[in-house]
């Protein structure tokens, strides 16, 4: 969703959902504070559960075995269950990489290793399944507690949390709370030749969404601290369950969502917003497991530890409701989220509840510049969300002060002074349209605004750029407000209808945009070139890709950004001209061969080579920087680029056959989310039906998702051809297409430019199929010349075209 003036940034949105009690089970409710008792039990961590000497002893969780040989410490037992044991003594822990080129390419690369392995000294595990009844077997009852086990499990815990957002103890007691099956479990290893690491099995998928952005079914990722600190928690390798693999078959993360969000109604104070934004949050939602006792809540998941900000700006839970009943939270420092506790357990899936947060935190940021105008750290992550692919209508009350103006998602429905204080506005918005995020900002902005008129008919919608005053900067405002009218209109003629009620874009002083619903944040984005067309092309085109259609996982984000960066190229070619549109082409096939950046310098290698864009954010690592927005965004946007050469009509230019299976991927997704799978499927359908498919009998696309969105091979082409006279005046165009650097069943249809002279020339096919494959054409008269993808349709690493 996020794009750089002239650049990339990535910008990934987390979204909402919540829930409530059911009111048969409110009769038979514990006190409210049960939840949060069995959490203060965790957390407190009496090693009173005595010890167990082993020898040898062999656990094994998933892909991972572990082998002890000295002394556990346990815990004492919560809710009956002993969920803490350390182990000091010499171990060893080995994992096998799941069957993914990836994840194998992915160890080798920073471990430099075909497996993980290593020796430790001491382990903290942490566990709701069966580990302590087969760690504990020999357990010696009534062992005074041991210091240096607490020591360790405390230091194990704060590191956790501050490194990651993660709350341990939390997550232990949301899986004892809720009866979760398979259980939980985590175990933290150090004293061996890699140093501190971490191992994590989570069946339900909590950690792996909310604390690293893995939520396409991935139950197990094992993951260290990386040595620079800006870059935070480094994943060694993430995996699903070995029965997943097995039976080929998995979920995606989402199935285990235990709520769904339906309507955020927010009262927000920003009247000192350089200081404290105040919440009170109330959600209608409905529950989406039966027998609920605690939920999960991300907030400011994304804040770094770096420079403590997520310690110091992070929003804080003060209060929670549940049903107008109050209710138990927890939220420690450092923590990327909270656990609402219930008073009670809810009945059956499907009931519609009511929460009620309080919070506040320092979370808006400003800027040394434009010191007056402030915006969420997160313009998604500002208020608590329960999953990643929820969608929520939004009602939105902001108290500011009444020199500065709100710009925020949706309608505006009203703007005038609080009653109660002559120094403060009260300004609403709605965003009715169910929604994956709503965000806003505040500042002495003034609007300027006109009516889109819709070039296919329609009720005209209104469209605004909330600027700044002169006195901060001088910015075009009538250029940028002609450039969302006429991007808006272009792709609502590509893509299908706009959705939303209005449009809108707020200035912010960063050299960044982003395109929520209905919403656009840019900077003065107001030069009349190629970088200011893609530019807000690309944020505006977001609307389609990423709000109206949302990326199902992580793995999928290249719906979103790369479709956004093509939809900004092709803009480009129609606002500015053809040159411009292909220099842009130019400059992403050459970010491919660039190397990686490493700390201290380059890399070896080139980006390209780093992984398959379907493998999302996970692309960027501290030995592959640059990877993501590289591959994502350019790469995503040449895949497109090369879907939309195969649905074009050689012997015409006729390219409507894409842009008509495009507006149908939008229209059959409308309002959802959707996967690589599930638009591959729609271009299946539509590519039947294109000349190139019958050209070369082709019932699919499924060789071409296969070859660039789940390989990495970047091939070479070289055509070699010879004229010779043919009868009755032909020529004969012959000769062979050359494929390099890619597998030997590596296909590929490729355009050939034939020109006769002056503006006579006609584009034909050769299709490459392995290292070397003929092709002959019969020509009306001999060409002047023959080229080989002159306008780089297809991506390569060269082109190049002889004639023998």
């Amino acid at each position: 969703m996020t794009k750089r003036t002239r650049g990339n940034a990535l910008a990934l949105w987390a979204l909402l959902s919540l829930f409530a009690l059911a009111p048969a089970a409110r009769a038979q409710a514990p006190e409210p504070a049960a939840g949060k008792e069995v959490y203060e039990r965790l957390r407190a961590l009496q090693f009173t559960g005595g010890r167990a000497e082993v020898s040898k002893l062999v656990l094994k969780r998933d892909r991972a075995e572990m082998t002890f040989d000295g002394t556990f410490y346990f815990a004492a037992p919560v809710e009956g269950r002993v969920t803490c044991a350390v182990f000091v003594g010499e171990g060893r822990f080995r994992a096998g990489v799941p069957p993914n080129e990836f994840e194998r390419d992915n160890v080798k690369r920073l471990l430099g290793a075909e497996a993980v392995e290593s020796d430790f000294k001491t382990a903290v595990l942490k566990f709701t399944d069966d580990t302590f009844e087969l760690v504990g077997a020999g357990r010696q009852e009534g062992a005074a507690a041991d210091p240096r086990a607490e020591k360790l499990a405390a230091e194990a815990d704060a590191r956790v949390l501050k490194e990651t957002g993660v709350n341990l103890s939390a997550r232990l007691a949301l899986s004892l709370l809720n009866g979760e099956r398979p259980g939980f479990f985590f175990a933290q290893f150090d004293g061996g030749r890699r140093g501190r690491f971490n191992y994590l099995l989570d069946q339900q998928n909590r950690i792996p969404v909310a604390n690293f952005g893995i939520d396409a079914g991935e139950k197990g990722l094992i993951f260290h601290q990386a040595d620079d600190p800006r870059f935070g928690t480094e994943v060694w390798m993430a995996f699903h369950a070995l029965e997943d693999y097995q039976s080929n078959r998995g979920t995606y993360a989402d199935a285990n969502d235990l709520i769904d969000a339906v309507r955020y109604r927010i009262d927000a104070d920003v009247r000192d917003p350089g200081q404290r934004l105040g919440l009170v949050v109330r959600l209608s939602a409905r529950t989406l497991a039966a027998g609920l006792r605690a939920v999960p809540f991300m907030v400011g998941e994304s804040l770094p530890e770096f420079d403590s900000v997520r310690q110091k700006k992070q929003m804080r839970v003060k209060s929670a409701r549940v049903g107008g009943a109050e209710a138990a939270a927890v939220q420690e420092n450092w923590e990327g989220g909270f656990t609402l506790f219930l008073p009670g357990r809810t009945g059956a899936a499907g009931e519609t509840v009511e929460l009620e947060f309080e919070m506040e935190g320092d979370f808006m940021r400003g800027h040394n510049v434009v010191s007056d105008s402030f915006y969420p750290y997160s313009n998604h992550q500002w208020y608590p969300r329960h999953g990643n692919l929820d969608r929520a209508s939004y009602e939105m009350t902001f108290r500011h002060g009444k020199n500065r103006r709100i710009a925020a998602t949706g309608v505006r429905l009203s703007e005038q002074p609080d009653a109660g204080d002559k120094d403060v506005m009260v300004t609403k918005y709605l965003m009715e349209p169910p929604v994956p995020a709503a965000t806003f900002a505040v500042g002495p902005f003034q609007r300027y605004s006109q009516m889109v008129k819709w070039d296919k008919g329609g009720d005209p919608i209104p469209v605004e750029f909330d600027s700044l005053p002169g006195r901060y900067a001088a910015i075009k405002e009538d250029f940028i407000l002609a450039e969302m009218d006429n991007s808006l209109r272009y792709f609502s003629a590509l893509f299908g209808k706009y959705p939303y009620p209005t449009f809108t874009a707020a200035f912010h002083p960063y050299g960044f945009g982003q395109g929520l619903p209905g919403m656009l944040t840019i900077p003065a984005a107001d030069s009349a070139d190629k970088w200011t067309f893609s530019f807000i092309a690309h944020e505006t085109s977001h609307q389609w890709w990423g709000d109206v259609v949302s990326w199902r996982s992580y793995r999928d984000q290249w719906l979103s950004e790369g479709f956004a960066e093509y939809s900004g190229v092709l803009y480009t070619g129609f606002r500015q001209n053809k040159e411009a549109r292909d220099d842009l082409i130019s400059r992403m096939r050459r970010s491919l061969r660039d190397p990686p950046e490493v700390e201290g310098g380059l890399g070896p290698g080139r980006l390209n080579d780093v992984g398959p864009i379907i493998l999302g954010h996970r692309l960027e690592t501290t030995r592959t920087r640059g990877a993501y927005e590289t591959l994502i965004y350019n790469k995503g946007a040449l895949v497109l680029r090369m879907l939309h050469y195969l649905f074009t009509d050689p012997a015409t230019g006729d390219d409507k056959a894409f842009f008509a299976m495009m507006a149908d991927f939008v229209e059959r997704y409308r309002d959802r989310s959707a996967s690589t799978d599930d638009f591959r499927d729609v271009a299946n359908e539509h590519f039947a039906r294109t000349p190139v498919a019958r050209q070369y009998r082709l019932s699919d696309l499924n060789w071409f998702f296969k070859q660039w969105v789940y390989q990495t091979g970047l091939p070479s082409y070289r055509a070699e051809y010879s004229l010779r006279d043919g009868p009755n005046g032909q020529v004969i165009l012959s000769g062979q297409v050359f494929q390099e650097n890619v597998p030997e069943n590596w296909a590929m249809p490729l355009p050939l430019l034939i020109n006769f002279g002056g503006d006579k020339h006609a584009v034909a096919t050769v299709l490459a199929y392995g290292p070397k494959a003929p092709f002959e054409i019969k020509l009306p008269m001999r060409p002047k010349k023959v080229e080989l993808d002159p306008t780089h349709w297809v991506l390569s690493e060269k082109t190049s075209t002889d004639e023998k």
